[in-house]
């Protein structure tokens, strides 16, 4: 697999989510995430087409089940966009409390809880359109890609500092 479609990806998110901390309306940083976050979408699909090779018929039974699944995953996903963009602007404005932390937490827990139910809820109708190996590889795809993601996002979101 093409390491630099990954690191692109990163890139976009990255390169996104780091304008919230810089000097800019609310509404522009807003903005530039989503265009980031769709950016890394489009690059998700293209690297599943590219490295899951589906035949036709594969095809045209997966992607339904996959535009599905995106949908439910992206609705988490722009919980956790908002749950960072909001952290890093209290962040920047010393606006971080116990109480703060404890939601923040909660909130952290409950979308990695959320987007691991959906995986599992779309694992046996993966597997009735795709052979068990395609749909492991589809998984390894969706976690190296997260990992990347997660890996890109740790160099610019800032550590809380304790009192």
């Amino acid at each position: 697999m093409n390491r630099l479609i990954f690191v692109g990806i990163a890139a976009m998110v990255v390169a996104s989510f780091d304008h919230t901390q810089a000097q800019v309306s609310n509404q522009q940083a807003d903005d530039e995430i989503a265009q980031g976050r769709a950016m890394v979408q489009a690059g998700r699909d293209e690297i599943i087409r590219i490295e899951l090779s589906l035949t036709d018929e594969e095809a045209d039974s997966f992607w339904p089940i996959y535009a599905a699944y995106s949908g439910e995953t992206k609705a988490i996903m722009d919980r956790y966009t908002v749950m960072l963009t909001d952290y890093v602007r209290r962040y920047d404005r010393g606006d971080l409390s116990d109480e703060y932390a404890s939601d923040l937490m909660e909130t952290f827990f409950g979308i990695k809880r959320e987007l691991l139910d959906v995986k599992m809820d779309y694992l046996p109708k993966f597997k009735t359109v795709l052979p068990s190996l395609k749909v492991a590889r589809f998984y390894q795809l969706e976690n190296k890609i997260e990992a990347e993601i997660d890996a890109q996002l740790a160099l610019v979101v800032p550590l809380i500092e304790p009192n």
